[in-house]
């Protein structure tokens, strides 16, 4: 708990027993909840999770091969703290920041804050053609919707609890990421804010994804968003004004 607040950890996992633990053990007290949400795994994330008194919701669903969407999503519904943290669970993003990042979110009076993870404090804790692909995403997003984002792409995020309530969430691949902070941006309800963070590449093993291909589905889901948010909004303004008695 911090300043009366209750905070919840979200972690999507997928065979991820091996980072896990250490992520685990270096939970900072002021963590409430943590909720480790097992989308397929073959390995022993939930015996890791469960050893370290975690709770542990499974997700099986999938698009286009992938649950981190749907893992995220289920995972901030079960949860019940006043503040929400999600992030991955392979130890590539700084668990030991969440305290000062929710006390930010506190004193700042913000809704939401995306964790930046540019520029990368040692370059090879990226890859150049990751680390081009997020820039590019980002001059994409800026170009559509006239926000210049940092960091498209971080998986690390702190929001009020309201913030659920206040953004729609339909993508269950990778597009989350994207999705999540897209709509916090553009929601005029939402005070969103970037917070430059420490981040190296995974402690074990290999990133997941088929970077290319990643990249292009993230590009399609900025164009087809920004189609489908100026047709809502010209409908909106096609409605004849409702009046208040």
């Amino acid at each position: 708990m911090i300043n009366n607040k209750l905070i919840s950890l979200v972690l999507p996992c997928r065979n991820e027993a091996r980072a896990l633990g250490e992520v685990l053990s270096r939970i900072p007290k002021e963590i409430d909840e943590v909720i480790v949400v097992n989308n397929n795994s073959k390995d022993k994330t939930e015996n890791t999770a469960r050893s370290f008194g975690a709770k542990v919701i499974r997700e099986t669903r999938e698009k286009n091969g992938i649950g981190y969407g749907f893992s995220l999503a289920t995972g901030i519904k079960k949860s019940t703290g006043d503040i929400v943290i999600c992030m991955d669970g392979d130890g590539s993003y700084p668990i030991n920041d969440i305290p000062k990042l929710v006390k930010i979110i506190d004193r700042k009076k913000l809704d939401f804050i995306s964790c930046n993870r540019i520029p990368f404090k040692n370059k090879k804790d990226m890859s150049s053609m990751r680390t081009f692909g997020v820039k590019v995403l980002n001059i994409v997003f800026w170009l559509l919707y006239g926000y210049k984002i940092q960091d498209c792409l971080s998986g690390m995020w702190i929001f009020n609890r309201k913030v659920i309530n206040n953004i729609a969430l339909f993508e269950g691949d990778w597009n989350f990421s994207l999705e999540i902070k897209l709509n916090a941006v553009i929601n005029p309800q939402i005070r969103f804010f970037e917070q430059p963070i420490f981040y190296h590449d995974r402690v074990f093993d290999i990133s997941k994804q088929n970077i290319l291909k990643t990249g292009l589905r993230h590009l399609l889901f900025l164009v087809r968003k920004k189609f489908s948010y100026s047709k809502s909004r010209l409908s909106l303004l096609k409605q004849k004004p409702s009046l208040a008695y």
